[in-house]
């Protein structure tokens, strides 16, 4: 008898049932990597654990119940693979690889092989979901395999041979029941025997067997890690910089990178074995992002030659804008010498080719989606939201931070009540995963004092790659601030009053407020000082950017003004904290509505920027109306005001001490009640429900997309997305976004090729959707896609002949009363 795993008649695909599970075996071993190392376990027995795991977790699909519904489509209760599959693989692993041994730390591992494998289909959790329905479908499936166990003898024996004795005495199923220690497993690794441990190796298994198993189903071959030399960075940055006439600036940059990469090179065989974090300190515009990817590269060589394995570099970023500039350094640096994969919410994985190689576009989003590069590029929320979750789709990626360099880029951006939290997370990937994190940041938070604080544990100290960062701060006199606290602004008006007191007219303004309200109001004023009052010169442009205009719109803008800038035009740009990170801008004086330090002094990386401007560049810290309370928490700002209260003026190279004090502050407030609250009951307690609280983005209120139909090019989305919905496959529309994939198009494609194209759409989408908070939409509630042509979609929709009802070219979306806009 033939036993398959898939079968689609329609697509002509089949795939055997032994060759699936040798197939995800084989993936699963080669992702193993030997740094993942957990307690009172061998590493040769967690890699034996992992190949059981891996076999087994489709064990349950020789079932003639499963046969028959794969291929002849009758439906039955019987059909359910996973948790006889489960079964099986516990008693398997208890048996022949713990040989039924009483320890209680081998049974627990036994049993999150059964977990994994139980919940490998959905979301996960720790429990055994038995009861008297599935008891008895369990006896049914059990009778089944039992009757044609000479036909799944002869198949497994093609792929890897097993005794039918083994096999039989692993359908025992009924054993389970009268196995006390099993069915109480979750309450006992949860209270009595409860470590973080169970946590981490959990995801972890989790991970593997989810990852190899849609690789395999995804016909995703595997591929060497490639080499690539650290000396790429040292030729890209002397080919980007050949025509640069500010010569000491590029000088000091590369000074530092050099020492950095001599710091790494001095490291022994074992400090290169052994140490776990590194942290890059230095000011804005040192170039710490080719800095590190060149530390990575060197780091990842030493690795290769000392541990016998290559591994993967992990890039993540906070925020989404600054990843398409650091894109476009990465794919300069590495070139086709590797595979380098750019995973966040707008990333565009199509038009991408392996050499001659036309990838379909499926495999395409699964490689993204699994990490199935050389360097990884993705941002803080994929990175820790996937950490610490329940969902199958985001934890199917995390196997690959084992063994991995993963580099943390403003690593002071996450909030200060989960830094705690990351901290501790950190300190146990390396311990468990042997990942190794690189830190970078202008203003070093203490977020692995903060870690170890909530561990109650003493970890390794992390080795700054430049140690004499401090002649780089003491140096640095670029900007300064002037706190303004003594006199609040009660409006825009008041203001806009003081603003034109201080700026000049050739100077190029950068004003950060707090909320969308606030800065719209405020770049209406400045535009009615120069059209209404004539105070401002015609000349002079004044631009508005937030998150309330479509990317379109803001990538255009950025590049409007980064073209005056460079011609030496003089600009006012109005925005919210959408410029503090990674937007390349260089103005000669900035106004900062009162934030955490870390946003202030991120707001004075866009003042003189590089130096150019001479001493002193001045950024002004003011209250306008209390909008800061309606975006962070008072306490982060009480600790701001103390800071700077006393202080007329701050210069650049004071910055970095007062960071260490506004930290030191942190530390004194101890661990927060959050970061507590998910370690003890979401990680440590093994309820995943309780992980759902961790949200580095915060949902505010009922917040929804809407797609802005605002030109053509946006009406030729929306047309291919209602041609997707409705299954109009070989459509005009759709051969014209997807011109490679359209040759087989006429026929209906597979479920993967069906996800992968609406995903690719759906990205090219996102560049026309704001966000607004509906239930506040009432005066201009935007309209349901639906009533474009009865395609029912998940967001709203504003129409090509009703943009200037919703929707201004400059400041975004309308609404007289501000209520929709999210800050």
């Amino acid at each position: 008898m033939e036993y398959y795993a898939h079968y689609d008649q329609k697509q002509n695909l089949k795939q055997y049932l032994s060759e699936h599970l040798l197939a995800v075996k084989n993936i699963g071993e080669t992702n193993f990597v030997p740094s993942v190392s957990f307690q009172e376990i061998s590493n040769s027995e967690l890699k034996e654990l992992i190949k059981n795991i891996l076999f087994f977790h489709d064990f349950g699909k020789y079932t003639t119940y499963f046969q028959n519904y794969l291929v002849k489509n009758i439906h039955n209760k019987y059909k359910e693979h996973a948790h006889i599959s489960a079964c099986v693989a516990y008693l398997w692993i208890k048996k022949y690889l713990f040989n039924e041994k009483e320890n209680i730390t081998k049974l627990i591992w036994a049993f999150l092989a059964y977990v994994v494998i139980l919940r490998h289909h959905m979301s996960l959790e720790i429990n055994t979901f038995f009861d008297n329905e599935k008891w008895g479908k369990l006896e049914v499936q059990v009778a089944d395999l039992r009757e044609n166990i000479d036909a799944i003898v002869a198949d497994l024996n093609d792929r890897w041979p097993v005794e039918r004795e083994k096999i039989l005495e692993i359908l025992k199923v009924n054993e389970l029941k009268e196995e006390t220690l099993f069915i109480y497993m979750p309450q006992y690794i949860s209270n009595r025997f409860k470590n973080e441990e169970w946590y981490f190796a959990s995801i972890y298994l989790f991970s593997l067997l989810i990852d190899s198993d849609k690789l395999d189903s995804g016909t995703v071959q595997k591929k060497q890690m490639c080499f690539v030399e650290d000396k790429r960075v040292e030729d890209y940055i002397k080919q980007k910089h050949k025509n640069d006439t500010h010569t000491n600036f590029v000088n000091e940059k590369n000074n530092a990178r050099k020492y950095m990469i001599r710091t790494l090179q001095e490291l022994t065989s074992e400090q290169i074995k052994n140490q776990h974090f590194f942290t890059i300190t230095a000011p804005t515009g040192i170039g710490k992002t080719l800095a590190s990817l060149q530390c990575a590269l060197y780091l990842r060589n030493r690795i290769k030659k000392e541990m016998n394995y290559t591994p993967r570099i992990i890039t993540a970023i906070p925020f989404i804008n600054i990843i398409e500039q650091t894109q476009k350094d990465y794919e300069a640096v590495v070139g086709n010498t590797a595979h380098l994969i750019v995973h966040h919410q707008f990333a565009d994985f199509g038009n991408r080719s392996n050499g001659d190689e036309i990838i379909p576009v499926e495999r395409k989003l699964l490689e993204v989606e699994a990490w199935e590069g050389d360097i990884i590029l993705t941002t803080f929320v994929q990175l820790f939201q996937s950490l610490l979750t329940d969902q199958n789709r985001l934890l199917k990626k995390i196997n690959k931070l084992a063994g991995s360099i993963v580099i943390l880029d403003e690593i002071q951006s996450i909030p200060d009540e989960y830094m705690p939290l990351i901290g501790a997370v950190l300190r146990k990937l390396a311990q468990f995963y042997g990942t190794r994190f690189i830190l970078m940041t202008a203003t070093q938070p203490k977020i692995l004092q903060l870690g170890d604080m909530l561990l109650n544990e003493k970890k390794e100290e992390p080795i700054e790659l430049l140690k004499n960062h401090d002649k780089y701060f003491k140096n640095k006199k670029r900007t300064k601030l002037f706190p303004l606290f003594k006199n609040e602004f009660n409006d825009g008006n008041e203001f806009v009053e003081f603003f034109m007191k201080i700026w000049q007219q050739n100077q190029s303004a950068l004003i950060v407020v707090n909320t969308i309200k606030r800065s719209i109001e405020i770049f209406n004023l400045l535009r009615e000082k120069q059209q209404k009052y004539k105070e401002i010169n015609d000349n002079i442009k004044i631009y508005y950017l937030s998150t309330n205009i479509i990317p379109k719109h803001r990538e255009k803008v950025i590049e409007k003004i980064k073209k005056n800038l460079e011609n030496k035009e003089p600009v006012i740009l109005v925005s919210t904290q959408t410029i503090e990170a990674g937007v390349d801008l260089d103005f000669d004086i900035g106004f900062r509505d009162l934030a955490p330090l870390e946003s202030i002094i991120q707001t004075a990386g866009r003042v003189n920027r590089e130096g150019k401007k001479g001493e002193g560049a001045p950024l002004y810290i003011l209250k306008i109306d209390r909008d800061y309370e309606k975006v962070y928490h008072l306490h982060h700002i009480d600790r701001v005001k103390k800071l700077l209260a006393d202080k007329e003026c701050i210069w650049e190279s004071e910055y970095k001490e007062l960071v260490e004090k506004y930290y030191e502050e942190l530390i004194k407030s101890g661990v927060s009640d959050k970061s507590q609250k998910i370690w003890e009951e979401g990680i440590i307690g093994l309820d995943f429900t309780k992980l759902k609280e961790f949200e580095l983005i915060k949902n505010i209120g009922e917040v929804v997309d809407v797609f802005v139909e605002i030109d053509d090019e946006a009406s030729v989305l929306l047309n291919a997305y209602e041609d997707i919905k409705r299954g109009a496959w070989g459509s005009e529309t759709l051969c014209r976004i997807f011109p490679m994939e359209c040759k087989n198009l006429d026929i209906e494609p597979t479920f993967f090729k069906k996800r992968a194209l609406l995903q690719l759409l759906l990205k090219k989408m996102r560049k026309y959707i704001i966000q607004i908070r509906i239930n506040r939409a009432l005066k201009n509630p935007p309209i349901k896609f639906s009533a474009r042509n009865g395609i029912e979609a998940n967001f709203y929709w504003i129409p090509k002949n009703q943009v200037e009802e919703y929707y201004d070219f400059e400041t975004g979306f309308i609404d007289e009363t501000a209520a929709v806009y999210i800050y």
